[in-house]
């Protein structure tokens, strides 16, 4: 009765450990997607912050905000493999391996700068049609 009580408590515990590395791989591949997806983006859109630090702190700040990011991607990871599985995070991570999604990942920035302008410029034509609706 013991040999069968601890066989089963062994197995549990296997199971457990064999689960936390397979979710571990799986976040590290959603970390890994976002890194691809978000890394320079996330450079664009802090490109105004960092215009208001002053010069000597610059890259102080910059080194600090990176640092966030980790914990900032962690809890991303999350969304990830909730809209993902792990062999889709794989085939999605397979194509940003391939040339055309290398050239994806280095136009990414340029195309958000781009969009955040044109974004900018479409919320300032909003005004006149929120004023109209808010009286």
């Amino acid at each position: 009765m013991k040999n069968t009580f601890y066989a089963v408590v062994f197995l549990l515990v296997g199971f457990s450990g064999f689960a936390q590395e397979s979710d571990a791989a799986y976040k590290a591949k959603a970390v890994q997607l976002i890194e691809i997806n978000s890394g320079a983006t996330f450079d664009v859109m802090l490109k105004p912050l960092v215009g208001m630090v002053a010069e000597e702190n610059k890259e102080a700040f910059k080194a600090e905000v990176k640092e966030s990011m980790k914990d900032l991607f962690d809890q991303l990871a999350v969304v990830y493999m909730e809209s993902f599985t792990e062999a889709e995070l794989d085939e999605i991570l397979a194509f940003y391996a391939t040339p055309v999604g290398q050239k994806m990942t280095a136009e990414l920035p340029v195309i958000t700068e781009k969009s955040m302008q044109i974004g900018q410029q479409w919320g300032m034509k909003l005004q006149p049609l929120m004023a109209k609706y808010s009286k």
